[in-house]
């Protein structure tokens, strides 16, 4: 009798057992609605760690770093309603204050709502694997592998815990590996400990109202931490805002967040030594190589071809004229400087630069009265002197044209298109030929400044690095330039100087809203970017 009842209650211990086990199968992989909890991050691959505190309900996240230094809070957004907002708060010690927190946010738009940023990875994809025993006792393994993408393999081990009574699971720990599988070799391994999770989260957490959140749409490069993923992709979404990016799908948008990162660390990098110039997140910060070559566009002129008209001052005379001229001059004083224009993703610099020391030499010649001239008459009609419109040219190549047809007015002409177009210079009523142009004796900074100060503006070549692509202010010195390898035109319009040294002053073609509006303070010192090699001015 007792070993029939011993065998009864095995029975029934094997069925409540196998009944709990098939209830935990049952149960799918899910997260709570709203739950809360601590986590460390590890990074095996750069051997950085994080601690990292994480709150969310269906509307609204917020996550801490370094125990709370530096907080994030989003808000969802809706098509219905709010395209919400995101909160960046981190603390600031100057001279005045220490450790004040300051809030910075970004509030979505119809077009681009924000999304809560979520920590814990989607369930629908893992798989359940066993059981394995961890610090936090038995829980269980799920694993995700994705090598859809080319030449990358992403894996994904997952390890949670049951709630009997909820029936949700309670994360433990996430392993998250990335393979470039063309080089065979591990990218990046990250794991992520998790503790102190709850499934409550108390709504206070999500308050700003006790800072000054004021909208900041570019953020300082200084301030982001370019080591933390999160912390980059928030600065992104501010930058795309700021400049109204919109891009064609996903693997755009991650180019482009990979070329904002790059530009990010070039930028810090460069702002943290002591340098002369200052570089930081622009219109650009987010642009490829080729699509940057698009943003110049001089093709250097022939060997040996030089202006028509000689330059009248011989090196004595450039000697004497130097010791008399002003310590600083700004053509924009005198009106013959017209508007910074922006030549697009259109290789056009070589009409903006000629085009603006045709615009300055009839200014002088008629008594300081600008006109704007046409230089898309240039992009349209010059194929004929060596040029490919918007795929480049040569500023001797527009003055050749120019000394035989002359440029039209932008009023008669029309506006500057980023485009080539049809030409329309056989229907002008009236047009302002050059009778020709002067090369500046080269490699002289005072032939230059005599030069700008009797003849300018000019129009100079130069080699425009990555370093006057994210130029904010200051004098550029570039010592990576190189002075023989011009790729870019743009008008000289002055100099003069700051803390002791001195600098040109450069007129650029790629909008007021780059550099300092539109124009950049060029070193005086060795030649800088080869801004001494070509200079040209007009002659009427």
């Amino acid at each position: 009798m007792f070993l029939i009842k011993l065998k009864i209650l095995f029975l029934l211990a094997a069925t409540a057992a196998a009944k709990s086990i098939k209830d935990e199968e049952l149960s799918s992989l899910r997260w709570a609605k709203q739950y809360s909890f601590e986590a460390t991050k590890s990074s095996l691959t750069s051997a950085l760690v994080e601690d990292i505190s994480y709150w969310r309900t269906s509307k609204k996240c917020r996550i801490d770093y370094n125990k709370g230094a530096t907080k994030m809070i989003f808000e969802k957004g809706s098509r219905r309603g709010s395209p919400g907002v995101v909160y960046k708060l981190h603390p600031e010690t100057t001279e005045e204050y220490t450790n004040k927190m300051v809030c910075a946010k970004r509030e979505g738009k119809p077009s681009r709502l924000v999304k809560l940023l979520d920590i814990l990875p989607s369930t629908d994809d893992f798989t359940h694997v066993g059981k394995e025993i961890l610090d936090v006792g038995e829980v269980h393994k799920f694993v995700y592998e994705n090598d859809e993408e080319l030449n990358k393999k992403t894996k994904k081990v997952l390890w949670a815990s049951l709630d009997k009574k909820s029936y949700t699971w309670i994360p433990v720990k996430l392993e998250e590996f990335e393979f470039n599988t063309w080089l065979g070799n591990l990218k990046s391994h990250y794991v992520w400990n998790i503790f102190n999770y709850k499934n409550e989260v108390d709504s206070s957490v999500f308050d700003v109202e006790e800072y000054s959140c004021n909208e900041d749409a570019s953020g300082a490069a200084s301030k982001i931490d370019v080591n933390n993923k999160l912390h980059v992709d928030f600065a992104f979404e501010m930058y795309k805002d700021a400049h109204n990016k919109q891009y064609q799908d996903e693997n755009e948008h991650e180019m482009r967040r990979k070329i904002f990162e790059k530009n990010l660390r070039l930028i810090q990098a460069h702002n943290l030594k002591n340098n002369s110039f200052s570089l930081g997140i622009n219109k650009f910060t987010d642009q490829t190589p080729e699509e940057m070559r698009r943003r110049k566009g001089l093709m250097r002129r022939k060997e040996g071809e030089v202006g028509n008209v000689p330059f009248p001052y011989t090196t004595s005379k450039i000697k004497e004229i130097a010791e008399t001229l002003p310590k600083q001059y700004d053509l924009r004083l005198f009106g013959v400087i017209s508007p910074v224009g922006d030549q697009e993703d259109c290789g056009s610099c070589w009409t903006f630069g000629t085009t603006a020391a045709v615009e300055g030499a009839l200014a002088r010649n008629n008594g300081g009265r600008l006109l704007r001239l046409a230089n898309q008459a240039l992009v349209d009609c010059a194929w004929g002197f060596g040029v490919a419109g918007c795929d480049g040219g040569s500023d001797t190549a527009a003055y050749h044209w120019m000394m035989e047809y002359g440029l039209p007015t932008v009023e008669e002409y029309g506006p500057y298109k980023n485009k080539d177009g049809f030409c329309q210079i056989e229907n002008m009523t009236v047009t302002y030929p050059i009778k020709g142009f002067t090369d500046v004796t080269p490699f002289s900074v005072e032939a230059l400044k005599v030069a700008l100060v009797n003849h300018g503006p000019l129009s100079v070549s130069i080699d425009a690095t990555e370093l006057l692509q994210a130029y904010t202010g200051g004098v550029l010195y570039d010592p990576s330039c190189n002075p023989s390898a011009l790729n870019h035109e743009v008008t000289l319009v002055g100099y003069g100087e700051q803390d002791g040294e001195t600098y040109w002053i450069v007129r650029n073609s790629w909008g007021t809203n780059w550099g300092i509006d539109g124009y950049f303070h060029m070193s005086t010192r060795d030649n800088s970017c080869g801004i001494t090699t070509e200079p040209t001015y007009v002659v009427f």
